[in-house]
Formats: C-alpha cells, sequence, structure tokens
C-alpha cells in the first residue's frame, strides 16, 4: 500500500511539472511527446500498481492460511 502512495504523489508531481512545462513551451510536438510520455508512466503506474495488490492479496491469504 506505500507504494501506491508514493507512486501516485510521485506522478501527480511529475505530471504537474511537465503538462505546465509543455504549456509554458507550447510548442505542438513538445506537447505531443509529453501527452505520450505521460500516458505511458499512467500505464506503467496502472500495472505496477495491479501487481503490487496482487502480490499483497495473496501474500495475506497465505499468512491467513497458516494461522
Amino acid at each position: 500500500m506505500d507504494n501506491l502512495i508514493t507512486g501516485l504523489i510521485a506522478l501527480a508531481v511529475f505530471l504537474t511539472f511537465v503538462l505546465g512545462l509543455a504549456n509554458s513551451i507550447g510548442a505542438i510536438p513538445f506537447t505531443v511527446i509529453v501527452i505520450a510520455v505521460s500516458a505511458m508512466i499512467g500505464l506503467d503506474f496502472y500495472h505496477s500498481a495491479k501487481q503490487g495488490l496482487e502480490k499483497e492479496k495473496n501474500k495475506n491469504v497465505v499468512d491467513s492460511s497458516q494461522r
């Protein structure tokens, strides 16, 4: 769960910085690159969070079955 919170904070800070930078520069090619990279980062975060939550769930199931 800690990784999920940390990842959300990092994602929010990154997107705020990069989207603000793209807005201030205003060049279309840079904006397209920023949007593409942001989408890739968001997708990677989604997959990592999903995998981490599944591992945590499986760990809890194994721990409870051993009791």
